[in-house]
Parts: structure tokens; C-alpha cells; sequence
């Protein structure tokens, strides 16, 4: 697919790397449609963009819930007469507690639902606009972590991203809709010295461009590897 002049929904894009992945495809010349939870972060990254790129909106969310997330298709529907092209769906530090933590079962299963279930909001939302449209779109889901604590758990949120990335890819095929998923991978401590969060950045940036790129890139995942 070609960036340019696409349009580019990004959750999460109050967050560092949202932020970063924001700026790296207005650069690349797409329409981008910022959308967060935090009216504060999602204002500072909504003006720093605006300095690289006039084709840039946002859109706060009161919740990640399905009423939030169809007004806010609503909304890419009302700015963009074609409707959004790619959406990436970014999920920072959704690490699950581990088996030997203190967390209850019930607190397991409430957070386990919560992020299965924003991630699915925005795939069901988005992909029903790009069929609508008839549109070749991209889903890319993304997960990543902000600090070494969140090493312990990582697994088990990625094995939810790439059971529905792979899953969500056969069933839009039949629409031309891809789906790609990239998800971090360690292959020695973060408390190494070699450790940089930088290059982890920069390697989910790296291949999420490189999926939405690649037309023949479908139903598969991608680790960031550090």
C-alpha cells in the first residue's frame, strides 16, 4: 500500500511510541487521525505532529468501549469522504500478571477482558468502514512494553495479539483487507547493558511501515527483536 496520502488511525497515540509512530507516518505524507483516552498527552502529540504535517486530526475517547469506538469512525467517516485505509492498533504495557503474583483470578480475567476486547472494538469497527468502502486496507495490532518490570507476562498478552491477527487475516482476506501484527521479543534481560528501549522502538516502527507496505504481507507476526 502506498502511505502517501492515506488515512492513518492511531490508538494509543498519546503514549511515547504512539506519539513516535504518529509522527513517523505524517512524515511519510499520510492523513493521520491521533485517538487516546488522555486529553493532555493526546493535545501535546496532536501539536507537536502539526509541526511536521497539516493533515493531521484527533479525537479524544471518553473509553475504549464499542460506542466510543464507532463515533469515532463516525468521525473519520465525516472527515475523510473514503474513510480511513490503515489503522494501527496500539497497545502499550498490557503484560498479564504472572502465576505466582498476588493478583486474583478475578482481577486476571477483568484485565484479560479489557484488553481483548478494546483490541477487537477497533478491528471490528475499522475493517466494517473499510468494506464499505470496498477498500484494500491494513489492521497492523502492535503491542509493546515502557519498562523492564513488564518483561514477566509479555507472552501471554502477544499470544492474544497473535491469535487475532492471524485469525482476523482469514476472515478479511475475501475483503482484500490485511493484517499483520508486530510484537516485542527479548533476547537477553532488560536489565542487560546492551539493552536500548530505543532500538526496540525503532524496530516496531521499522516493521510496522513494513507491513502496511508490503501487499503480500498477510496474517502473520512480527518480532521486534532487542
Amino acid at each position: 500500500m502506498d502511505i502517501k496520502n492515506s488515512v492513518v488511525l492511531i490508538t494509543s497515540a498519546g503514549s511515547p511510541l504512539g506519539g513516535v509512530l504518529a509522527g513517523h507516518f505524517a512524515q511519510l505524507g499520510a492523513h493521520i487521525v491521533l485517538s487516546d483516552t488522555d486529553a493532555s498527552k493526546l493535545e501535546e502529540v496532536t501539536t507537536r505532529c502539526k509541526m511536521m504535517s497539516d493533515n493531521i486530526h484527533d479525537f479524544l475517547l471518553p473509553d475504549h468501549s464499542e460506542h466510543s469506538v464507532k463515533e469515532l469512525l463516525t468521525f473519520i467517516s465525516d472527515s475523510f469522504a473514503n474513510g480511513i485505509d490503515i489503522l494501527i492498533n496500539y497497545w502499550p504495557s498490557n503484560p498479564f500478571p504472572a502465576l505466582t503474583s498476588d493478583v486474583s483470578g478475578q482481577d486476571f480475567s477483568k484485565k484479560y477482558a479489557t484488553f481483548a476486547s478494546s483490541l477487537f472494538n477497533y478491528g471490528q469497527a475499522c475493517s466494517a468502514q473499510m468494506r464499505d468502502r470496498a477498500k484494500n486496507g491494513v489492521i497492523v495490532n502492535i503491542l509493546s512494553l515502557s519498562d523492564s518490570k513488564e518483561l514477566l507476562g509479555i507472552d501471554n498478552a502477544s499470544s492474544i495479539v497473535s491469535g487475532m491477527t492471524k485469525s482476523w487475516a482469514k476472515e478479511l482476506n475475501q475483503f482484500n483487507i490485511r493484517v499483520g501484527g508486530v510484537v516485542p521479543s527479548f533476547s537477553h534481560s532488560a536489565n542487560d547493558e546492551s539493552f536500548h528501549w530505543s532500538i526496540l522502538n525503532d524496530e516496531l516502527i521499522r516493521n510496522t511501515e513494513y507491513i502496511v507496505s508490503n501487499d503480500y504481507f498477510n496474517g502473520r507476526i512480527v518480532s521486534a527483536e532487542v
